[in-house]
């Protein structure tokens, strides 16, 4: 692989993510014996106050309708039906962080799970609980995830996630950059078609 190493940076909140959910696993699939996979959690709203109320669950409603047009995710807006929920979006980063810990070997599964889990299946993304009850799905009990998730020792690695990505400077999601002998490069900021994707990778890898 000659150090090579395709760097992924998203959120399981982030909706353009969960769009590049199938994109991220061809790549994965494709390529995982040419280069090494990193997943670095990006923080598109930690530490969010924002309360989903009746004029932002519309503005969601519309966005998430377009990515699921546009990328073919199914999406259930019934969770937009509950408003007084909060847009906080480190929850379920740190949920991922923790799992990198845990099971380290389940990490990428775990991230594609939680986005699931939000945008199909409703769960509730400011309760602990229900990113437990997930993770009992990759061989996590309850009481090993919930310690692990409120140790500061997660919270500082999810936050050395954010800050990583800030300083490489990536604030949107989600962005892909490949890192080789000469430093780190773009392959996309934000949601690209995986046949787009190909050819750069391609040249990347072969040069």
């Amino acid at each position: 692989m000659d150090g090579k190493e395709i760097i992924y940076i998203g959120d399981p909140m982030c909706s353009w993510c969960y769009g590049f959910a199938s994109v991220i696993g061809e790549i994965r699939k494709n390529f995982r014996d040419r280069a090494g996979f990193r997943l670095v959690m990006g923080g598109l709203r930690p530490d969010g106050t924002h309360v989903v109320d009746d004029r932002y669950r519309t503005f969601l409603r519309e966005h998430w309708q377009e990515i699921g047009r546009r990328t073919g995710q199914p999406f259930d807006l019934s969770i937009l039906d509950a408003t007084g929920w909060i847009y906080d979006t480190e929850k379920p980063c740190r949920a991922v962080v923790v799992v990198r810990h845990l099971r380290p070997d389940r990490e990428w599964e775990y991230f594609a799970a939680a986005q699931k889990g939000f945008y199909r299946d409703n769960h509730d993304p400011n309760d602990p609980r229900s990113f437990a009850r997930l993770a009992a799905e990759f061989g996590i009990g309850e009481r090993e995830f919930l310690d692990a998730y409120g140790d500061e020792r997660m919270i500082a690695a999810t936050r050395d996630d954010f800050a990583w990505a800030r300083r490489i400077g990536v604030n949107s999601f989600p962005t892909v950059v490949v890192k080789d002998r000469r430093g780190l490069a773009a392959l996309t900021i934000g949601y690209q078609p995986y046949d787009n994707l190909v050819d750069p990778l391609e040249d990347w890898l072969n040069g």
